[in-house]
């Protein structure tokens, strides 16, 4: 059973290499998922995809400096 857990988790590291990155992400587009349709306010798809690019760039730096210090 430790054998599969493990790969399991060999495989989704292969895809999510930052969780926080991600549970971030997905926050994000669950927000515009919900609120976008329920919310008609001019320019929030534009709010919320600046919210995603400000997070990845935040991410990309603070992954450059932790690669920088090992």
């Amino acid at each position: 059973m430790r054998f599969i857990r493990a790969a399991v988790e060999e495989v989704v590291g292969l895809f999510v290499g930052d969780w926080t990155q991600t549970v971030v992400s997905v926050a994000i587009l669950a927000l515009g998922w919900f609120a976008l349709p329920r919310l008609h306010i001019a320019g929030l798809a534009f709010v919320l995809c600046l919210a995603l690019a400000s997070q990845l760039v935040a991410d990309t730096a603070a992954e450059a400096r932790r690669a920088r210090k090992t």
